[in-house]
């Protein structure tokens, strides 16, 4: 090898990057934040089927309707515990109930033929209001936001479910 040969320190220098390389990528730590699985999915699919056989019960089988689907969302909101606030709105274009359930107090507003109507919920009770809709949908307001629902003819059944997971809030309507 001739003195001013550089290849040697070249091939030298290149191994040492590639082996820190390759200790680097060894050694790195694979690591995953363990954060809490949320079913609010599972439990948006399952209302939806539930309340669909409710409302044919209650319709097919000669029962008061707005009786059986209140008991319904109550039982449901037991059901589901306390760590979710819960809002259910039923009815037809005639008349809606609007069942709600939160972990604390707090107003949310529904729009009526009359304009926006208050329905004050207290921490850890279910509560329950009837309305005159206006004719074609409603709107739930709730924590500032706003939930638009269309009135079809006939019975109507919607929910808004809320889940606070990490951190991290989960909605879940239909």
């Amino acid at each position: 090898m001739k003195r001013g040969d550089k290849r040697g320190q070249f091939y030298l220098v290149a191994a040492i990057i590639i082996s820190v390389i390759v200790i680097g990528f060894v050694s790195m730590s694979n690591y995953s934040r363990r954060q809490e699985t949320t079913n609010i999915q599972n439990v948006g699919r399952e209302l939806s089927i539930e309340s669909e056989k409710v409302l044919d019960y209650a319709t097919y089988g000669g029962h008061d309707e707005k009786q059986t689907m209140k008991n319904f969302t109550e039982r449901y909101i037991t059901y589901l515990g306390a760590d979710k606030d819960s809002y259910f709105l039923f009815g037809n274009t005639a008349q809606i109930t609007v069942v709600g359930y939160a972990q604390s107090d707090k107003t949310i507003y529904v729009n009526t033929s009359s304009g926006q109507t208050p329905v004050d919920l207290n921490k850890g009770q279910i509560s329950s209001q009837d309305f005159n809709p206006p004719p074609n949908n409603v709107t739930l307001t709730i924590d500032g936001e706003d939930y638009e629902f269309g009135l079809k003819s006939g019975e109507n059944f919607y929910f808004i479910m809320f889940e606070e997971t990490g951190g991290e809030k989960h909605v879940i309507r239909n």
